[in-house]
C-alpha cells in the first residue's frame, strides 16, 4: 500500500455504487478505506460492488437511501453513525444524465435534475457533517462545462451540475472553520451511457484535441484516482477538470 494514500480506519460513504462508483469504492477500499455504498434503485450493482471489495478485508455496508430527500438521509446517517460512528470521506456520485431537446423541456425535467444533483449533494453534506471528524474530505461531482465548452439537448444537467460546482464554492467557506475540505471533479466523456449508441460516444471521444486514445476502462481509472487524490489533499473550494483534452 502507498502511503502517500493510506486510508486505514478511515470510512467513505459513496452515493452511488455502479459504474464509476463501483471503480471508486475499489480504489479507496484497496488503500484501507471501510466502504459505505448508497444507493436509490440500483440494489444489484452496489451488492456487486460490496461483493468485489472483500478481498480488501475492509468493513462494508449497502444501504437504499433517496439523497434528495432529506429524511431518507437522515435515517441513512442514523445507520452509519450505528455501524461506524464516524465519515471521514464523503463522494456524491448520484446522477440523471437524460437528453431532452430545448423546445421539449419541462419542469419535470429541470426538477428531477435539480433533486438529484443539487439537493443530493447538500442534504448527505448538511446531515453527515455531525459524523465528520475534522480534516475530513467531500467530494462533489460537477460537470466540465462549468468551466466552458457546453453542448445541446442537455440543459437541465448543465444547470444544475454548474449549480453543484457553485455549492462546492459556497460550502468551502461554509466547512472551513470546521477543518473539512470540500473539492468538486469537472468530468469530460467518462463512460457510455447505456443509450447512446457505440458510434456516437466514439465521435465524443474522437473530438479529444489530444490525439491520444482513451477507452472508457482507463478514463474510469482516471476518475477514481482523482478521487483518491482528493480524499487526501489539503485544498478546498476547487473544481478539477477531468476533461480527457475535451476544453
Amino acid at each position: 500500500m502507498d502511503d502517500l494514500y493510506n486510508l486505514m480506519g478511515k470510512t467513505a460513504w459513496i452515493t452511488g455504487g455502479k459504474r464509476i462508483g463501483q471503480k471508486i469504492a475499489e480504489i479507496l477500499a484497496e488503500h484501507g478505506a471501510n466502504i459505505i455504498i448508497s444507493y436509490n434503485k440500483s440494489n444489484a450493482e452496489a451488492n456487486e460492488t460490496i461483493s468485489r471489495i472483500k478481498k480488501f478485508g475492509v468493513k462494508t455496508l449497502n444501504i437504499q437511501v433517496d439523497v434528495s430527500s432529506r429524511e431518507s438521509v437522515i435515517q441513512a446517517v442514523k445507520k452509519i453513525k450505528k455501524q461506524f460512528k464516524r465519515v471521514d470521506i464523503l463522494v456524491l456520485m448520484a446522477s440523471v444524465f437524460e437528453k431532452v431537446k430545448f423546445r421539449e423541456l419541462s419542469l419535470e425535467d429541470f426538477q428531477k435534475n435539480f433533486d438529484v444533483h443539487v439537493m443530493g449533494t447538500f442534504w448527505p453534506i448538511r446531515e453527515s457533517l455531525s459524523i465528520m471528524p475534522n480534516g475530513s474530505h467531500i467530494i462533489t461531482i460537477s460537470d466540465r462545462t462549468f468551466l466552458g465548452n457546453v453542448y445541446r439537448d442537455f440543459l437541465p444537467y448543465i444547470v444544475t451540475k454548474g449549480a453543484v460546482a457553485s455549492l462546492t464554492k459556497a460550502l468551502s467557506i461554509e466547512l472551513a472553520q470546521r477543518g473539512i475540505f470540500i473539492n468538486s471533479i469537472g468530468p469530460g466523456p467518462v463512460l457510455k451511457p447505456d443509450y447512446m449508441l457505440q458510434r456516437d460516444w466514439d465521435k465524443i471521444r474522437s473530438a479529444s484535441i489530444i490525439k491520444y486514445p482513451i477507452t472508457d476502462r482507463e478514463a474510469v481509472e482516471e476518475f477514481a484516482k482523482l478521487v483518491l487524490y482528493l480524499s487526501t489533499a489539503r485544498s478546498t473550494g476547487a473544481v478539477y477538470p477531468l476533461d480527457f483534452g475535451h476544453l
